[in-house]
């Protein structure tokens, strides 16, 4: 059996946290946003960031020692639109999109303010699978909002977490 070229988009149906990556880098600050970032491990903590080879971040990652996770609330789906769809080699998306942000205490790149979580982390590894490179952090400090609730995407859409979902079963 051959393996798959391509996904069919119906099928693609995974819901992702709203991350965005800062990393700076020779004076270049960037902000990206990355659907696929994850915990990879909760001893040690560790998380995992997945960052296309197309993308302007790609290169500036793969020389960074350090780079900053900040998972977006509510109110901050604009700021994961505005990161997604434009290129930090075409523009300085901080600057020409006021994206609030905050100076990180351990890393070189700011955080997002007023996120819902902000990690700032030491990358570990650096491995490319297929079209994209994942790089795994071990955070240095991590930071939680209890006010700010994250939100989700799917699809090409940001979605509000809420109604929890019946998950008992019968035995």
């Amino acid at each position: 059996m051959q393996p798959l070229t391509q996904i069919d988009r119906e099928a693609w149906r995974f819901v992702n946290s709203v991350s965005i990556i800062t990393v700076a880098v020779d004076g270049v600050v960037n902000a990206m946003s990355a659907e696929w970032c994850a915990p990879v491990s909760l001893k040690p903590p560790l998380i995992g960031v997945f960052v296309g080879e197309e993308r302007f971040t790609r290169g500036l990652i793969e020389r960074a020692s350090t780079f900053g996770v900040s998972l977006l609330a509510e109110d901050q789906a604009w700021i994961g639109r505005a990161c997604g769809r434009h290129s930090g080699g075409a523009v300085d998306k901080i600057g020409a999109f006021q994206i609030p942000t905050e100076p990180a205490q351990f890393i070189d790149a700011p955080l997002i303010a007023g996120a819902a979580a902000q990690f700032e982390c030491r990358v570990l590894d650096r491995r490319v699978y297929g079209s994209h490179m994942l790089i795994v952090g071990e955070p240095l400090r991590a930071v939680g909002n209890p006010a700010k609730r994250a939100i989700a995407y799917s699809r090409g859409r940001f979605y509000r977490l809420g109604e929890e979902v019946d998950a008992s079963y019968q035995v």
